[in-house]
């Protein structure tokens, strides 16, 4: 049975959690479901809850030959990070990364379900939800198994299919407790308080009071006096009218006010003790009550160091105990994520003014870590002279460092940072391309689908592909051009229109060409072996699945790269730069073409089509200033 038929068959059910009872009845149990739909009925529970999912979501993970940091060198293409990237047909990483942290912070606990592929290790991730999984105890293994409860259906899991990201429950090794779970009485009062501020406007917007009077009413009577006081008083817009009360009739008021109540206080505290649950500082949250700029950082420091961080290293340690293994390739490898914990601006005025009290950082580079722009005369060390082992009527001499022999104005310090900027930008961009290939992608394949069930042909409209596709591509190469543009003016020059629509419609053209014969080569393969009509579907769904993995990251490299670098090249000739330098990361993933390349300078009009140099370059050029 597949992830999809499973959750087909599961049980819908009412988005109502059953934290929240109708009318006054007492508080529910705390369990796992009811923990998960006080998520979408409490605001600040989903606030909090979000926000930090959403900050662990957007976090880079990395993958690692070998584990010391000082040795371990960095790997780009692999299986792995494909799948952490990928997930699955209808979930980006991203998306299961949020939906991990939701389940832990308010279950306690997650459950990755990985389905394996042709080569039998996983081709997919699905969260499944905690409150419908169990895990089966064991004697000598402490889990043997899983059983995910699917409506009345019970589908049982192997733990190697499993991988069970769990918070401590000192009760119960088998279970967790989430955040939330510890927090539940002040979710309580939170859920309370504001149905019963819902009920009070709802309810004629005042206090619950008697009408008392000496006599006996007769029914016809009792039935007219309800009536008239419900016309008259009932319901928001009849709110706070004087109501005049005959035969010795008094309203006596039997509930407390919402004065009485203090619903104001009660809520702002409740709102404390929950975000004290979670650690959550409260500018984080947008609480502007006692915030300045000092304690704002220092609450994002913290959000970062004690919330974000140690979640990203509980997950990251059960993917090298449990992922990694899944993969025979994998072998001495390991997953780790990029830092998240930021310096505050204390600590780098700290590191900038103790730099330069002991002689290491120039002022420049002081004022570079500070924010603050150089001055002309910053690129200089002030040495103690109480450090300095020479007589005392002697002169200290500076002197400056050689020119660099290549390019005039950047330091090889500045070459660098210059190109791990360049390379943070366009990995961003090309996420939004990958995203872009995978949805035409999907949308080829499902023609292509509905064409072999309906006309026997497994084809696809070529010339509306290309235009699609072409229309859909220009976009993200425009932007990458234009933010690989120095000074770039806000509407395109008619050169980089034309050289974006000359680029993407080679782009598209050389796809879907690939891809038609490709598909022609699968479906003569399948029809040779004697596959039925379901199986040629199911392996023309492998195919756009396979070429989506293969594809994606080489062409969305290669072609942000290309359109990043000539865009840079067109900002340096509007600013007047006529030469730039090859620069390219000096590392173990740096190929011989590219190193031979290596500071060679070009004239801006014949570096144009260099770069790429090949598929998944990530070289760029340097100004000559």
């Amino acid at each position: 049975m597949s992830i999809l038929d499973l959750f087909r068959k599961a049980k819908q059910v009412n988005r109502r959690s059953g934290f929240l009872y109708n009318g006054w009845e007492s508080p529910p149990d705390k369990n796992v479901r009811g923990l998960l739909g006080a998520y979408s009925e409490i605001y600040s529970l989903f606030g909090i809850t979000l926000r930090i999912a959403t900050a662990l979501s957007e976090v880079k993970w990395r993958l690692y030959k070998g584990s010391e940091r000082s040795e371990r060198s960095q790997i780009a293409d692999h299986p792995i990070l494909k799948l952490l990237d990928y997930a699955n047909e209808f979930q980006t990483g991203q998306e299961i990364m949020e939906l991990t942290s939701i389940h832990m912070d308010l279950g306690g606990r997650a459950y990755w379900y990985l389905p394996r592929n042709g080569l039998r290790v996983p081709g997919e991730i699905w969260v499944l939800a905690p409150h419908l999984m169990k895990p089966v105890p064991s004697r000598d293994n402490f889990i043997s198994g899983y059983v995910y409860r699917a409506g009345n259906e019970q589908i049982p899991f192997d733990k190697s299919e499993i991988i069970r990201f769990p918070m401590p429950d000192p009760l119960n090794q088998l279970g967790g407790v989430g955040y939330a779970q510890a927090a539940a009485i002040e979710l309580d009062s939170e859920a309370y308080a504001g149905r019963w501020n819902r009920n009070f406007f709802y309810n004629s917007a005042r206090p619950d009071g008697a009408i008392e009077t000496e006599e006996n009413l007769t029914p016809e009577q009792f039935e007219q006096l309800k009536e008239q006081w419900q016309s008259r008083h009932g319901g928001l817009g009849r709110a706070h009218k004087v109501a005049i009360l005959e035969g010795g009739m008094k309203y006596q008021q039997i509930q407390l006010s919402q004065k009485d109540m203090d619903f104001s206080q009660l809520r702002k505290t409740t709102r404390e003790n929950i975000m004290f649950a979670f650690g959550m500082p409260q500018s984080v949250m947008g609480v502007s009550e006692n915030v300045n700029r000092a304690n704002a950082e220092a609450g994002d420091y913290t959000f970062a160091r004690w919330l974000v961080k140690p979640r990203l290293t509980r997950i990251k340690n059960k993917l090298n105990e449990a992922l990694i293994p899944m993969f025979p390739m994998a072998k001495g490898v390991e997953i780790d994520f990029d830092e998240v914990v930021p310096e505050t601006i204390e600590q780098k005025k700290m590191l900038a003014e103790t730099g330069l009290k002991s002689g290491f950082m120039t002022i420049n580079e002081g004022r570079k870590l500070t924010g603050l722009d150089p001055i002309p005369s910053g690129d200089v060390l002030l040495i103690p002279l109480n450090m300095i082992p020479s007589p005392a009527n002697e002169t200290l001499e500076y002197n400056p460092p050689p020119e660099a022999p290549k390019s005039k104005g950047f330091s090889e310090e500045q070459k660098e940072s210059r190109w791990k900027s360049y390379i943070l930008k366009t990995e961003r961009i090309e996420s939004k391309f990958r995203l872009v290939f995978r949805r035409l992608l999907i949308n080829q394949r499902d023609e292509v689908l509905r064409n072999y069930e309906t006309q026997g042909r497994a084809e696809f409209d070529y010339t509306a592909s290309v235009d699609k596709f072409k229309k859909s591509f220009i976009p993200v190469i425009s932007l990458a051009y234009e933010e690989g543009k120095e000074d770039a003016v806000k509407q395109p020059d008619p050169h980089s229109v034309e050289w974006i629509e000359e680029r993407a419609g080679e782009l598209v053209t050389g796809i879907n060409k690939t891809t038609q014969n490709s598909l022609r080569i699968a479906l003569k393969e399948g029809l040779e072996q004697g596959e039925d009509s379901k199986k040629i579907a199911r392996r023309i769904r492998g195919f756009f699945d396979e070429t989506y993995r293969g594809r994606a990251q080489r062409i969305a490299r290669t072609e942000i790269i290309a359109a990043s670098n000539e865009g840079a090249l067109a900002g340096y000739e509007e600013n007047g730069i006529q030469k730039a330098e090859f620069y390219t990361a000096l590392d173990e993933r740096t190929c011989e073409e590219c190193s031979a390349l290596h500071g060679d300078i070009y004239p801006i009009d014949e570096a144009h089509g260099i770069i790429p140099v090949h598929p998944g370059c990530r070289c760029t050029y340097i100004p000559i200033v």
